[in-house]
């Protein structure tokens, strides 16, 4: 690894190795960029790069080691009000949970993304918490209950794909057989 890139450049090649799936070189990479950031004093993008970390870290099955880049994070984007960041650490810290069986704990940090995301205005990051929380469900037996969270995801949101919108006319349907 070389010591004298910068933050930025090591944040790059640590995007580039996720993205090509070697998430083992983009841990260290995000790593380096986060304590180049720390030395710098650039807490938030350290926090960030740490963020990124604790995803490469679920994607190679360590969500352990994932919580503990994670969970530091939240109050620092909470002190700062930055609700979109912290949105997205709670949906880190989600996945980080689920990857360690700990579904309990993982709904709540995916109901917490959902609700900061929401506070922030990002409503298509708010959906993918939302679906990945419904996926959760699924994978525990919760059918209705996933059903239910999916289709809240799509009702608050206003930029919808032709699938996503062709879901939200199909759950439509069993309300209309109800009784008023």
């Amino acid at each position: 690894m070389n010591e004298s890139l910068s933050p930025k450049k090591f944040a790059e090649r640590a995007q580039k190795a996720y993205q090509e799936g070697n998430f083992q070189e983009a841990v260290q990479d995000f790593e380096a960029a986060a304590k180049a950031y720390q030395a710098q004093g650039q807490m938030i993008l350290a926090a960030e790069m740490w963020n990124n970390c604790s995803v490469a870290l679920v994607q190679l099955g360590n969500g352990e080691e994932a919580l503990r880049m994670v969970e530091p994070t939240l109050s620092l984007f909470r002190e700062h009000g930055d609700l979109k960041r912290l949105g997205i650490a709670y949906g880190n810290l989600a996945a980080g949970l689920e990857a360690c069986g700990r579904y309990a704990e993982a709904q709540e940090a995916y109901l917490q993304s959902a609700e900061y995301l929401e506070k922030s205005g990002d409503t298509e990051l708010r959906l993918h918490a939302l679906k990945a929380l419904s996926q959760l469900q699924l994978k525990q037996g919760k059918q209705l209950q996933a059903l239910a969270t999916f289709q809240s995801a799509l009702e608050g949101t206003s930029r919808l794909s032709l699938q996503q919108r062709l879901l939200k006319k199909l759950f439509q349907i069993p309300w209309k057989f109800l009784p008023k």
